[in-house]
Formats: structure tokens, sequence, C-alpha cells
């Protein structure tokens, strides 16, 4: 157990390493079993990663997608991870792979958490799990402050709801489902975010850099000296 650091030079080199090794991955665990289950993740950094991923030569129809995290909206709404994963991997928009929905059809959000991690128990645990990282250290939707009161417990549900700190109500992998990833891949890019996980890599709490559960799991950060 133990976090790797690889450096990459720009944003774009470091999604195609990235797409790359978790393609390698896939097609390690498709070797041995029958299906593999993927989570990826929203927001703006992993757009190139995701592109990148979708042109790997990967059975893709014998792989489950789900975003790590979702905002509580409609799928056509701008905002949700599931639309952009959707638009920008290419098995997913041409039906090339089984897509699992976090959002479903619930009224509220602790009904659609109940309703996803119904279906994900069933499904089996995530092989990999990729990640992004805020600013302020949060991955998925797991924010400081545990604003939700929700996710830093002892919770075996592997999907939770949450909120961010401006309010809006959110799904996430829970840390349980996190830990009990195969895998886990970090994608980062800038020297302010390498600045965040040298301080979480100090002691502190989970609520307060959540980032620090992916620390204390096996780990490989991609690192973008540059956004470009």
């Amino acid at each position: 157990m133990g976090t790797l650091l690889l450096r990459f030079p720009n944003l774009a080199v470091a999604s195609d390493a990235l797409a790359e090794q978790v393609a390698d991955r896939l097609r390690e665990i498709l070797a041995k079993q029958a299906r593999a289950n993927l989570a990826l993740p929203g927001g703006t950094t992993p757009g190139l990663f995701l592109q990148a991923l979708g042109a790997k030569p990967v059975e893709w129809s014998r792989v489950t997608v789900l975003p790590g995290d979702e905002r509580f909206v409609a799928l056509q709404d701008p905002r949700s991870n599931e639309r952009q994963i959707r638009m920008l991997f290419a098995p997913a928009r041409e039906g090339r792979c089984d897509m699992f929905t976090l959002r479903g059809s619930a009224s509220t959000p602790e009904e659609a958490a109940a309703d996803a991690s119904a279906r994900l128990a069933a499904l089996g645990a995530i092989d990999i799990a990729v990640f992004g990282m805020g600013d302020d250290g949060h991955i998925a939707s797991l924010f400081p402050g545990d604003r939700a009161g929700t996710w830093s417990g002892s919770s075996d549900e592997p999907v939770i709801a949450t909120a961010a700190s401006d309010g809006s109500l959110r799904l996430s992998l829970s840390p349980s489902a996190i830990l009990a990833a195969q895998h886990a891949m970090l994608l980062v890019a800038g020297q302010e975010k390498l600045a965040v996980i040298d301080e979480a890599k100090c002691p502190g709490g989970r609520e307060v850099l959540p980032v620090r559960l992916l620390l204390g799991r096996a780990l490989t950060v991609f690192f973008a000296e540059i956004r470009g």
C-alpha cells in the first residue's frame, strides 16, 4: 500500500498515460473475470482522459461504467457528470459499454442513493476507480467539513447522498466503496493541486481534506505540471 506519484509535463500527456494504464488494467481484469466495473470522474480536468480512454482497444462490451459522483439533476442538465461521460467517452456515446446511472428516477437524493446502492451491490465491487480532485481537496462528492453529515461515518452503503458547499445536492461513491475498489487512480493538474496533496499527506482528518481517503490506500497519482 502507498502512493505512487507520476509526473507529466502537461495535462494531455498525463491524460493519455492514465488512459493507457486504465486500459491495461482493464485488459488484465477481463482476462481473469467475465466483466469489469469502472468508475469515471466528472469535472473539467478529466475531459482529455475520457476521450483518450475511449480510443483504447478494450472489450468495452464487458465493462460497466459509472460516474464516481453525480449532481442530483436531470441527465439532460449540462451539470450532469453522467451526461459529460456519455458525450466525451466514445464507448458510452456509441452504446458499446453498459452505463450505470446514479441519478435514476427517484424524487430525493436519499431515495436515489438507496436505489443506486442496491443496484451497485448486486453488480459487485468496483474494479477501477478514477478520480479528480478539487482545490479544496474534495474527491467525488465527498467535501470538506462533512457538510451533509453523512459520509464521514462507517456506512457500508456504496452510494450516499451529500451536499456541496454551495448547497447543491449530490450523489457519491461512499468511502467504503472507494476503499473497496481494486485499483484507484487520481488525475490532477497544476502546482496548487500538488500542494493540496502534499498537505493531505500530513496528519489530519478526512473531514478537512477528503483526498486523505485515497492517500490511505494504494493509489497512483497522475500529476500534470500544467493544464495545457
